[in-house]
């Protein structure tokens, strides 16, 4: 997945890590912030993911996590086994 930079009509792409930190965009099941408390422990205690957010007013309940060393599918499969569901948003 590639975010894109529109630059005089000239698209960049701008790359997704730097320095080792990754953004990673997921839908999610999370409805409301009860649904968020149940994971909040979780996503904080875990030691590669830097910070992390819920856009409720988003239709997909976007999960954005800032991290290091951690693939999308560790985290659909952390918040699987949370009872949540989540999918990589490319």
């Amino acid at each position: 997945m590639l975010n894109y930079l529109f630059q005089q009509k000239t698209i960049l792409p701008v790359p997704r890590h730097k320095n080792g930190v990754e953004i990673l965009v997921f839908k999610t099941s999370l409805a409301d912030a009860r649904h968020i408390s149940e994971v909040e422990t979780l996503l904080d205690d875990h030691p590669n993911i830097i910070q992390w957010n819920v856009d409720l007013d988003d239709c997909d309940h976007v999960l954005r996590i800032v991290s290091r060393e951690i693939t999308a599918s560790e985290i659909e499969q952390l918040m699987l086994g949370s009872g949540v569901y989540c999918e990589e948003l490319e």
